[in-house]
């Protein structure tokens, strides 16, 4: 059925390029094929629809009454196909459309937003529904377009574009340096309260340092866990504890007193990817492509809120 639709359209076609010419000779040079090819076709389109199209009688090709209804039709036929092709063409180069996104909480609030609202004031007709999760996200249940997540683990079928690597800090408030002390080496966190990060789908309870050659995993523990990243800033700001916090979340809290870095000889090494996850496409759509270049752009690398840090960063 498929292969007979593609004949019968191809038929159309090749009989609109004999109408619109008025030659076989001309009608195979539009179709880059040969004379005697259009010659075949239009005789077996003659036999399948039982007319004469074209009066053979002539010197030059004339349509038949038949051959003129006929090429109405086809004229119709591809008016539509260029339509559609334009159509298709235009959809890929036009920012438009509806996008479904899932961003985490708090990269998602901070980071992404604030680039769409950017980009959607530059493209009007480009829409976007956004749901924020900080758990592990099936798209394809959720209907998800595109997913700014820091998971790396994605189902098969996805593809996961690296948009930027985050940093952390180990950070205290003045408050509780004053009561608890500061440590100074890793090994000091274990007697430390420390806040940590326990959600659905993971925990952070390995905190990782280096200061040379030497790398160091510690485990720590604390009386308060959380399952969203800027609740952990929040806490060490209300001196509950220290903090292996994500330099995303920060913003003058360094500058302005309000957090302490701790161990300046141990540098944090632990880095959170976070990626643009979308379906596998064979060529992907141009609204999707603008959204996730325009995020990198903004970012940047290094990304734009390590730079009020520089000094605190280790390289």
């Amino acid at each position: 059925m498929k292969d007979g639709l593609q004949h019968e359209a191809y038929q159309m076609v090749l009989f609109n390029a004999l109408a619109t010419t008025g030659s076989l000779t001309k009608a195979a040079e539009r179709l880059e094929v040969s004379v005697s090819h259009v010659s075949k076709q239009l005789h077996i389109l003659e036999d399948k629809l039982n007319v004469q199209l074209i009066n053979r009688s002539t010197r030059s090709l004339a349509l038949t009454q038949e051959g003129k209804d006929f090429a109405d039709y086809c004229d119709q036929i591809v008016g539509l196909i260029h339509s559609a092709n334009t159509l298709m063409t235009d959809s890929r180069d036009e920012v438009s459309g509806n996008v479904r996104l899932a961003l985490s909480c708090s990269f998602g609030t901070l980071h992404v937003l604030p680039a769409l609202d950017a980009l959607q004031k530059k493209y009007p007709s480009l829409t976007t529904e956004v749901s924020l999760f900080d758990y592990k996200v099936d798209m394809l249940e959720e209907e998800i377009d595109l997913w700014f997540t820091t998971f790396e683990e994605i189902n098969a079928g996805y593809v996961a574009q690296r948009i930027v690597d985050t940093h952390f800090i180990l950070l205290a408030s003045p408050d509780y340096i004053q009561v608890h002390g500061a440590p100074t080496h890793p090994d000091d966190l274990k007697a430390h309260n420390c806040v940590t990060y326990h959600s659905k789908n993971r925990s952070y309870t390995h905190w990782l340092f280096a200061k040379d050659e030497e790398q160091l995993d510690v485990q720590v523990s604390g009386n308060y866990r959380v399952d969203k990243a800027e609740a952990i800033r929040d806490a060490v700001l209300a001196g509950r504890g220290i903090g292996y916090i994500a330099t995303y979340l920060l913003t003058d809290e360094l500058e302005s007193g309000k957090l302490i870095p701790l161990m300046s000889d141990w540098k944090p090494t632990q880095k959170m990817p976070v990626y643009a996850v979308y379906p596998k496409y064979q060529n992907l759509p141009v609204r999707l492509k603008t959204i996730i270049d325009f995020v990198k752009q903004v970012i940047g690398q290094p990304p734009y809120w390590d730079n009020n840090l520089s000094k605190w960063l280790k390289d």
